[in-house]
C-alpha cells in the first residue's frame, strides 16, 4: 500500500498524480457518476447475476447478495465523488481484506471489475455526448478503475504478507 512517510497513513496522492487525476478529472468523475447512477442498480444486478451463473461464490445467499448490492452502489458513488480520503482508503482496504478472507482469487476480482466497467462504458457510449466528451469520460473512468482496483489489490496482497 502507498504510505505517506510523514504520517504513516495510506496516501493516494502519488498514484493519483501518476495516472493524471487532478481537479479536472475529479469534476469529470462527478459528472460521470451522474450519467452512470441511473443505471447503477441494473449494472450491479447484472453483475451479481453473472457471479451467480459463473458460481464464483457458490455459498453466497440472497440476503448477502442484497447487502452487497447496496454496498457496491455506495462504493461507486464514493469513488466517483473523488474524496480519496481516509474513509475511502479504509473502505477499499476492508474490501481487499474481505476478498482475502473469502479466498476470492484476484483473477475473479479483476474480471468482475472489468465486467462492470464495460457496462459503464456502454452507458457512456449510449449518451448524446460528443465523441470527444465520451472519450474524456471513458479515460476518466479508466483512471478511476485503475486507482480503485490497484488499491484493493495492493491491500489484498499486503494483508496476505501480514
Amino acid at each position: 500500500m502507498f504510505t505517506d512517510t510523514r504520517t504513516e497513513r495510506p496516501s493516494l496522492q502519488q498514484p493519483l498524480s501518476f495516472v493524471g487525476i487532478g481537479e479536472g478529472e475529479k469534476s469529470l468523475a462527478r459528472l460521470l457518476w451522474q450519467l452512470i447512477a441511473p443505471h447503477a442498480d441494473r449494472i450491479i444486478d447484472d453483475f451479481y447475476a453473472r457471479v451467480h451463473d459463473a458460481q464464483i461464490m457458490p455459498r453466497i445467499n440472497q440476503g448477502t447478495v442484497e447487502r452487497l448490492k447496496v454496498r457496491q452502489a455506495e462504493h461507486w458513488a464514493a469513488l466517483f465523488g473523488s474524496a480519496f480520503d481516509e474513509h475511502y482508503a479504509n473502505s477499499v482496504r476492508r474490501i481487499g481484506i474481505r476478498h482475502r478472507d473469502i479466498a476470492l482469487d484476484p483473477l475473479w476480482y479483476v474480471a468482475g471489475y472489468m465486467a462492470m466497467k464495460i457496462e459503464m462504458v456502454n452507458v457512456i457510449v449510449a449518451t448524446t455526448l460528443s465523441p470527444h466528451e465520451k472519450g474524456r469520460m471513458i479515460k476518466t473512468l479508466d483512471k478511476y478503475v485503475a486507482i480503485d482496483m490497484g488499491l484493493a489489490l495492493s491491500t489484498y496482497s499486503a494483508s496476505i504478507v501480514d
